[in-house]
């Protein structure tokens, strides 16, 4: 280990920094909001008392609209109704375009911000490279 120097930035590129920042937690902040909004739907509309969301609904944006019918099934021991499918998938459908929205929004400033402290710290490709594979997390995670 060994200290590493924090570089003084323009005030252009501190400022630039901050924006990016709040903007990628405005972001997760709207994506969490509609995890939670979508779980509790989920649970409300589909549950039964004192159930839970197991893991797969937990990732609802992950599944297709047949695996979220199985998922509810496993989870609830119970259908969607017939005359409520088409609801749901249209609902569902426009949840999941939101959080791919949002989770491609949060990469885009993201991938911003990574390369203006890159620079920052004067950084060679090949140091970037280790950063990055050693750094990867899934973009979809909560």
């Amino acid at each position: 280990m060994s200290c590493l120097p924090i570089p003084d930035a323009p005030t252009a590129d501190r400022d630039a920094i901050a924006a990016l920042a709040l903007a990628i937690t405005e972001q997760a902040r709207a994506r969490y909001t509609l995890h939670r909004q979508t779980h509790h739907r989920i649970l409300t509309d589909l549950g039964t008392p004192g159930a839970a969301l197991n893991q797969k609904l937990t990732a609802w944006w992950e599944l297709d609209f047949p695996g979220f019918m199985a998922e509810v099934r496993k989870a609830f021991k119970r259908e969607i109704p017939l005359r409520q499918r088409d609801d749901w998938e249209g609902w569902l459908a426009a949840r999941r375009a939101e959080h791919e929205q949002r989770t491609a929004e949060i990469v885009r400033l993201e991938t911003q911000l990574n390369a203006r402290v890159y620079d920052l710290f004067d950084l060679t490709p090949a140091e970037i490279k280790i950063i990055e594979e050693c750094t990867k997390y899934r973009y979809g995670e909560v």
